[in-house]
């Protein structure tokens, strides 16, 4: 599972898309959709959401956000506060895949309390917003583990880069109001992405205190999650997640890089009508 942009990417998506429903076996979602790709209901889902993570990639210092949840989903569509609007489908035989558009936050060179930033990059100017399309594709291996994999593709002209995610899910536990997950992840980025977030220009370095850092294509990060997802009722569910990322070389050699090693958490109560 992923924190967004930040990773805002690996735990926020646990919301919108219960991990006990990507680790079914996929027959009631692909019964639905061979009948009609409209589905014959509507399904929404709204709550909120605290997480605590860093400012921003690197950062030391920690922030928590109080955030809303919603969710609508028919047959194959969906559109939701964490995965953006798209399409997606699961088969019999495990295979789930799904396209969507979303948005990047970037990040900024001040404190913020709804986007990635800290006052500490001042003078590093932001890394700026862009509309994404993520393209995602996992197949359900045996009944305990799945193979998942995702592409994020920034599409704002100036503003283009590409993060990745390789990963393999396990199912520790699965019963009827309880789903227990366990995420081994690597993340990868284009040099534009990694440079991005992780590098450090020479004008950049010129009006911070930060030396000049050039970054390159490829790996940038590891992580592992733990979630529980626990349905208190027929309607209301609560989700708990934690998630632990290593920088790797790549990331974690960068001058703004100020805690090569973080973990971050979610608590969210939802409620399906």
């Amino acid at each position: 599972m992923k924190l967004s942009t930040y990773t805002p990417v690996l735990v926020l998506a646990l919301l919108m898309t219960p991990l006990s429903a990507i680790a079914a076996d996929g027959d009631s979602h692909a019964s639905d959709a061979s009948t009609s790709i409209f589905g014959d209901k509507t399904d929404i889902s709204i709550g909120v959401s605290t997480t605590f993570a860093p400012r921003y990639y690197g950062s030391s210092d920690y922030r928590a956000q109080l955030l809303p949840v919603l969710s609508v989903q028919r047959g194959i569509f969906f559109l939701d506060s964490t995965r953006g609007t798209g399409v997606q489908f699961e088969t019999k035989s495990g295979f789930f895949a799904s396209q969507s558009i979303y948005y990047d936050l970037g990040r900024l060179d001040k404190d913020s309390d709804m986007r990635p930033g800290s006052k500490k990059l001042a003078g590093m100017g932001n890394v700026h917003g862009s509309i994404t399309t993520r393209t995602q594709l996992m197949q359900q291996i045996t009944p305990w583990l799945a193979a998942d994999a995702e592409a994020e593709f920034a599409l704002k002209e100036g503003a283009h880069r590409n993060r990745y995610r390789v990963s393999a899910k396990f199912t520790l536990a699965h019963t009827e109001k309880d789903f227990i997950g366990f995420d081994l992840n690597t993340h990868f980025g284009d040099s534009r992405f990694n440079q991005a977030y992780f590098g450090v220009t020479d004008k950049q370095s010129t009006q911070t205190l930060f030396h000049p850092y050039k970054t390159h294509s490829g790996l940038y990060a590891y992580s592992v999650s733990l979630g529980w997802d626990h349905a208190i009722t027929s309607h209301w569910n609560t989700s708990l997640q934690v998630t632990g990322m290593r920088y790797a070389d790549n990331a974690g050699d960068s001058p703004i890089v100020k805690r090569r090693s973080f973990a971050t958490g979610l608590a969210a109560v939802t409620y399906t009508f």
